[in-house]
């Protein structure tokens, strides 16, 4: 009987010699450090690594390839031999405004003001989990394990990550929400994108500048941070700001001459270690801000904020969740009640009307010719504080978006305003 000679071993592709070339390298630097795992602060160094043995591969290619080849190439092992895996594309993508991703059942990309069906990244929960990993591995408060089940946490470029294992979360829950601060730099911008006229430019400049004090209220994920960021940056450069947030996503401190950021933490696992926002808001007044910029108002703090704006801090800013103007400072008063040293509800109401100028209401429009899941962010109404009327704020619109057939929310209407500001 003839032996049969067994076939030849596939020669490896140029992908595949690479990445055995990459990981190995990898493998022997993570050794050095004494560590097994890579974590966010390696990114750039692992970045370069496969760009240096991408090139050293094409420079003995035969044909040569082409840039665009060998980008798309650099692109795919970085993915590969990082926790990011095939999410790399999409936070490449600056387009990308939010992923959401559902275990290993679902995976959604907002992009453009519409959500995108994409393939699960991943087919087990052990790679999200190491995705997670990737991200709180070397930060001194950020984990995720059975004794922290959920974790959120601001990530270097300033994204908000959260992630709730399963259980409780089933499935297993990732969430990137990004805020780039770069899309959108100016009202000129926002204007551009349809979510504001240009006509409201001056008046908004004016309102900020002239040291009104501003609420941005809306819905989640109607733009609010980022329209609180553009307004923010029209304060003048001599005066000195404190932003308080749970989460850091402003970043002002990088752009404004003279700005502090305070951000809140959650307790430990033994329950100590907790910064509040009403803590932060007390720490702020002691820094001798002229304007404060909370990130957003949820609880006790309302009151030190209506507090700070009444005692020398005007043209402070803030944004709070509300489903209409009209109910934005009812909220902001229940909320200031929640304050151990709240007065009674009426003096809250009162200190409310005092202290609030402007209501500027964002909204989502879902075009209703356009796919389901499109949706555009609108600011839909300007609003001032008129006043105490029946127990309740009298709340008076000078801009509001007018409907059209064709979409919930399009255009504006220009009113005469039936108050006055201080």
């Amino acid at each position: 009987m003839m032996a049969v000679a067994a076939a030849p071993l596939p020669y490896p592709t140029t992908e595949a010699r690479i990445r055995t070339i990459v990981e190995a390298e990898l493998a022997a630097e993570l050794s050095r450090r004494d560590r097994t795992r890579l974590r966010i602060d390696d990114q750039q160094w692992v970045y370069d690594l496969v760009g240096r043995v991408v090139g050293e591969e094409q420079q003995q290619a035969s044909p040569p390839v082409t840039v665009d080849e060998s980008e798309r190439l650099w692109r795919r092992v970085f993915a590969a031999v990082t926790p990011l895996g095939p999410l790399a594309e999409h936070l490449a993508d600056p387009d990308v405004e939010e992923v959401r991703i559902n275990g290993t059942e679902a995976c959604f990309v907002f992009k453009a003001g519409r959500r995108y069906t994409v393939p699960p990244p991943f087919a087990d929960e052990a790679r999200l989990v190491e995705l997670v990993h990737w991200y709180t591995d070397g930060t001194p408060s950020s984990r995720l394990d059975r004794a922290s089940p959920t974790v959120t946490m601001t990530l270097p470029e300033g994204s908000r990550l959260h992630a709730a294992l399963s259980p409780p979360a089933r499935p297993m829950s990732v969430t990137i929400r990004r805020h780039p601060s770069e899309r959108f730099r100016n009202l000129g911008a926002l204007a551009a994108s349809g979510f504001l006229p240009h006509e409201l430019i001056p008046f908004l400049e004016a309102a900020v500048t002239s040291r009104l004090n501003i609420l941005v209220s809306g819905g989640a994920g109607a733009g609010k941070t980022t329209f609180m960021r553009v307004l923010a940056r029209l304060i003048g450069s001599d005066e000195r700001v404190v932003t308080i947030e749970d989460q850091a996503e402003l970043h002002l401190w990088r752009e404004l001459s003279d700005c502090i950021s305070l951000e809140g933490r959650l307790s430990n696992t033994e329950g100590k270690g907790a910064i509040t926002i009403q803590m932060l808001v007390h720490e702020s007044l002691r820094m001798s801000p002229d304007r404060i910029v909370i990130g957003e108002v949820r609880g006790g703090e309302a009151l030190d904020l209506l507090d700070a704006m009444n005692t020398g801090h005007p043209g402070s800013l803030s944004t709070i969740h509300a489903d209409s103007p009209r109910e934005t400072l009812p909220r902001l008063a229940r909320l200031a009640l929640r304050n151990a040293h709240a007065p009674r509800a009426e003096s809250v109401m009162a200190e409310v009307v005092n202290t609030i100028d402007l209501v500027l209401h964002a909204g989502i429009v879902r075009p209703s010719t356009a796919p389901s899941h499109a949706r555009t962010r609108r600011l839909t109404s300007v609003s001032f504080v008129a006043g105490p009327e029946g127990g309740q704020v009298a709340v008076r619109d000078l801009v509001t978006a007018r409907a059209s057939a064709s979409e919930a929310l399009c255009g504006v209407r220009v009113s005469a305003p039936s108050g006055r500001f201080r």
